[in-house]
């Protein structure tokens, strides 16, 4: 028997009614989700939302705010104020620092040790975080040409955390959540060039992203679409981390961050170490176009500041390694002929970690030695690159260099 025109009427309230009362639900609860924080971007593939806000829970319950740019850092004018010298910081993850306060992340603290040292004389130092979460080295080296220049900055400063940085600058090893959704540079005719073909996406094309981008305004208003949203973000995250297991077992190793720590095993990481440099020499020469000085700031990586200096060794063993300090020593050496200069923090936060017997990644009991850094970590990376980039200027003062 077909339904009454009554009964089909009650059947659409009821339909209605749910997602509303699910919504009501979730507001009387206080139940709080993810924010999008990232929307799809034509030039780099993914970029920050601008004014976009909320608290994140990866690794640390976290209120985060993206400025009205599209970075996390505080609001920052174009116009370099008069009498500033301008540092700008290009990174992923560990620069874009989800995990703690703004104020503690380690570009906050340069800024903050730089104002109270005095190194540029009676000027005041602007720090300026330009880290996006999976960036490559490719991806802030666009982002350098496309927005970092607007800032006109005196320094600019690459932090390069080479246990995910070298793999992700090639397709085949890059354990970025989207790898088809970021640009590469590639060699041909023994130029390194953009390699743009992420470009032809169809998430990438003009209309789908502003189309994206309404989603996400409209999903910010909606509890419900927030709880769809980030069930599907956990579903992607497991996908994209099963691909990077299933990819590291294919080289033979347990986990792709350990091929650092070693000269390169296979073509695809020869390719990477390659392409990596090739980019390092590219934006050391974007920076001299524009009468900046350039800095690569080597990031520590996890094994490298283990607090128990038995496990560092246990660790070196496994991995067949007399240190853990080939890729820092290899990209020393890059920068010693290419007159790029480069200050390694390792030695610095593993020294801190073993001496106070802390980990400087990780937040509580569940997870310490993992993920990024805490506070500590954030508060000594920032400390030792203010304390070199200080005895540089001293030093060029000195010698009376410019």
């Amino acid at each position: 028997m077909e339904p009454t025109r009554k009964e089909l009427i009650w059947a659409a309230v009821v339909l209605v009614s749910i997602p509303v009362l699910f919504e009501a639900g979730l507001r009387i609860s206080g139940i709080q989700f993810e924010p999008q924080l990232y929307e799809p971007n034509r030039e780099r593939g993914w970029a920050l939302r601008a004014g976009a806000h909320g608290v994140v829970s990866g690794e640390a319950r976290q209120a985060v705010q993206i400025n009205s740019h599209g970075f996390r850092d505080r609001e920052r004018s174009f116009e370099k104020p008069e009498g500033t010298v301008r540092i700008a910081i290009l990174g992923n993850s560990w620069t874009e620092a989800l995990q703690v306060p703004l104020e503690k992340t380690y570009p906050a603290v340069v800024e903050e040790e730089l104002g109270e040292s005095g190194c540029f004389t009676d000027k005041k130092v602007e720090v300026l975080n330009f880290g996006v979460a999976g960036y490559s080295t490719a991806q802030e080296l666009l982002a350098l040409r496309q927005e970092v220049w607007k800032y006109s900055p005196d320094f600019v400063l690459l932090a390069f955390y080479p246990a995910r940085d070298i793999a992700n600058n090639v397709r085949a090893l890059n354990n970025a959540a989207s790898p088809e959704q970021s640009p590469y540079f590639v060699f041909r005719d023994g130029h390194l060039v953009e390699d743009d073909a992420f470009r032809e996406l169809p998430a990438l094309q003009g209309r789908q992203v502003e189309l994206q981008k309404l989603r996400y305004r409209i999903y910010g208003n909606s509890r419900v679409l927030q709880a769809i949203s980030t069930l599907q973000r956990g579903a992607r995250l497991r996908i994209a981390t099963a691909e990077a297991k299933e990819r590291a077992e294919s080289f033979g190793v347990e986990n792709l961050e350990y091929g650092i720590y070693a000269p390169p095993p296979s073509s695809s990481m020869q390719e990477a170490w390659q392409v990596t440099e090739g980019q390092l020499e590219l934006m050391r020469d974007e920076v001299r176009s524009h009468g900046a000085e350039f800095r690569v700031i080597v990031l520590a990586t996890r094994p490298q500041v283990i607090p128990d200096l038995a496990k560092r060794a246990e660790l070196m063993t496994k991995l067949g390694v007399k240190d853990l300090s080939y890729a820092d020593e290899r990209i020393q050496d890059f920068g010693a002929r290419e007159k790029i200069p480069v200050i390694p923090l390792s030695p610095a936060l593993g020294a801190y970690a073993g001496e106070h017997g802390v980990y400087l990644n990780g937040f509580n009991n569940r997870n310490w030695g993992a993920g990024h850094w805490n506070e500590t970590g954030h508060r000594v990376a920032g400390e030792a690159i203010a304390a070199e980039l200080c005895h540089d200027v001293n030093m060029r003062s000195e010698a009376g260099s410019p």
